[in-house]
């Protein structure tokens, strides 16, 4: 299916603002040019031309370094992800979704690889990358995305960030089904020395939401951490 004229029209608007560069911290219009763009959230996730053209700025956005360019690449990600909440609430109307939703699977996936990151953006938009990989689960299970993510959650190069997105992936990637070995293994493992009390508490949540720990079994293990926190 052809991409809709008025998608063509956003893309070349967002391009073109990009180009000229926005004039203040105040100025807005890049933002809302990409808000413009995704006003139609199902047409997206129903029509892969529609998709892949809009994937194929996402390079652009990120690359973009103008006034405003960590607002305008986090509502770009926000709103791409989003897409997959639109498709759990929105029953397909055409054989299309599927192929839609490997195909913004696959570029979500790619935005979560690689290195570490450093900077906060980079950790942001892996944190909601992670996200709505999750929510995709509920529709397209990969487990290559939990393969990942089980990587991810254990390594101590991670930023706090990734580690927390990783693992709250988990519970959504698993929904009602009982997590696997290495999943629950992992938890476990992670829960015995966490970095800080943040990460325990949504390892401990986690936990729950998988059904390996219960409130009380999760509350003592917190009360411990803060004992052990004003011993020191």
């Amino acid at each position: 299916m052809p991409v809709p004229p008025s998608v063509l029209k956003s893309i070349q608007a967002i391009r073109k603002s990009m180009e000229s560069g926005v004039r203040n911290d105040r100025d807005l219009s890049l933002y809302l040019l990409i808000d413009n763009l995704f006003r139609k959230p199902v047409g997206i996730i129903d029509d892969l031309d529609t998709l892949t053209a809009i994937l194929a700025l996402a390079p652009e956005i990120e690359a973009y370094r103008g006034k405003g360019s960590q607002l305008v690449c986090r509502g770009f990600y926000q709103r791409l992800s989003g897409l997959v909440f639109h498709a759990q609430l929105n029953p397909p109307s055409g054989g299309a979704r599927d192929a839609c939703l490997e195909a913004l699977g696959s570029h979500l996936f790619q935005r979560v690889q690689g290195p570490p990151v450093r900077s906060e953006l980079a950790a942001r938009l892996r944190s909601v990358a992670w996200f709505a990989l999750g929510e995709l689960s509920g529709i397209q299970r990969n487990p290559e995305h939990l393969a990942h993510a089980l990587k991810t959650a254990a390594n101590p190069r991670a930023s706090e960030v990734e580690h927390e997105a990783a693992i709250q992936f988990l519970g959504p990637y698993w929904g009602g089904d009982d997590p696997d070995e290495a999943t629950a293994d992992l938890l476990f493992s992670m829960e015995k020395n966490p970095a800080n009390r943040d990460l325990l508490v949504t390892i401990l949540q986690t936990q729950i939401d998988l059904g390996l720990n219960d409130g009380f079994g999760a509350l003592c293990a917190v009360d411990d951490w803060d004992d052990a926190d004003e011993e020191e």
